[in-house]
């Protein structure tokens, strides 16, 4: 049997690290292929993260709230597949007095393993990055703790408390000081300092809003079920299809073309996790009904924090629709690359000026298209934006 790596894979385009919100097994705990094992923070969205192989779980080596870089190890499994992970496998099973690379001798040890000691026969002793760190810097054999973390891995309080216990001839008084305390796992916090990143790199593109309110007469007799957010990002993505130079984006040197299909960003609202963005691809290539249900099923899964990777693809332009709040005009900021976002409103009745210059009630409603000055101008945004309200409902 071997021992090999779980390692964070890319869960979004452009994610770079992913904090370990929770784990959902334990060390020794049967899992299967695609069975959820912890759940995960990104740049856009919490989701459950899925293991990659069949078999038990040795030992977890991220712990809760620990900010995980893209490819860096989770967790180790053991199992019976071969060639696992191309070459990544940590090997064949050690014996019991062989030293394994991931535990920390003492100083005054040979690294022989002491009598009697319960440590797997992987050699591999459970015990996080920090408590490894710290056992380093105090001398003290992580063979020799007790572990007391509730899924049976050694944690710094542990280091500390055999490093107290133990006599001077074998423990080395600390050099430096000791780590500080786990960050927050507070998923909301998560999602603020993912959103503040954005946005601080939005702050820095020049962007206008344009407004338009919108007779929506004609589009509610046309799109029989289908949804207002359905609607809404279908006409997006077929305006993007009329229009080419939208589907751009600023690089720093010039307009280059959005890479693969057209994918719709949906702005959706988690009240207690914060916003996120998930995607979908080619919505104008479904039907109505199709569409319909794909984007109902799209936010259920973004708000269950079940979202595949494919939610979280590359969009080409965004959809923010605070119509639901009650709110009848915003202005929505860019999510870059993307060079557009359309904001919406309430849909609701309003009083609008006929040709003969009476008042009638005509469902309505306001939208804002914010645009990137580097990619377009306001007349090309305006034509853009023209597009969208003629296919609504189509």
């Amino acid at each position: 049997m071997s021992v090999a790596e779980i390692r964070l894979p890319a869960l979004s385009a452009t994610m770079e690290s992913a904090r370990l919100l929770r784990w959902l097994v334990s060390p020794g705990a049967e899992v299967s292929e695609g069975q959820p094992i912890a759940e995960v923070g990104t740049d856009k969205v919490d989701m459950e993260f899925e293991s990659p192989h069949t078999g038990t779980i040795a030992e977890l080596v991220a712990e809760e709230g620990d900010d995980v870089p893209l490819g860096g190890v989770l967790a180790l499994i053991e199992t019976e597949a071969d060639d696992l992970l191309g070459g990544l496998a940590l090997g064949e099973e050690k014996e019991p007095d062989t030293p394994a690379e991931d535990i920390q001798p003492r100083p005054d040890s040979t690294a022989a393993a002491l009598p009697g000691s319960d440590t797997p026969s992987t050699g591999i002793i459970p015990a996080a990055p920090p408590a490894r760190k710290l056992a380093e810097e105090l001398g003290v054999d992580l063979s020799t703790v007790t572990p007391s973390g509730r899924r049976g891995q050694v944690t710094s309080a542990d280091v500390r408390s055999a490093a107290e216990s133990a006599t001077p001839a074998t423990v080395e008084p600390a050099t430096t000081p000791i780590p500080p305390p786990t960050p927050s796992t507070d998923r909301r916090a998560g999602s603020r300092k993912a959103t503040a990143a954005i946005m601080e790199t939005s702050a820095q593109i020049p962007q206008f809003t344009l407004y338009r309110t919108v007779d929506l007469t004609a589009a509610n007799d046309h799109r029989g079920s289908m949804g207002w957010t359905t609607a809404l990002v279908r006409a997006i993505a077929i305006a993007l299809r009329q229009h080419p130079e939208m589907a751009m984006r600023w690089d720093g040197n010039g307009v280059v073309a959005m890479d693969g299909e057209i994918g719709v960003g949906i702005a959706i609202d988690r009240p207690d996790l914060g916003l996120t963005v998930a995607t979908i691809t080619d919505p104008d290539a479904l039907d109505r009904d199709a569409a319909n249900q794909a984007v109902r099923a799209l936010a259920d899964r973004a708000r269950s924090n079940r979202v595949r990777p494919e939610d979280m693809a590359p969009a080409t332009s965004t959809l923010s629709n605070l119509g639901g709040l009650r709110i009848d005009r915003f202005n929505a900021l860019l999510f870059p690359p993307q060079a557009s976002i359309l904001s919406a409103g309430t849909i609701r009745y309003r009083p609008l000026a006929t040709g003969d210059g009476a008042l009638k009630a005509v469902l309505t409603v306001e939208l804002g298209l914010t645009v990137d000055h580097r990619v377009a101008d306001g007349a090309d945004g305006a034509r853009f934006l023209d597009t969208i309200v003629e296919s609504i409902g189509q």
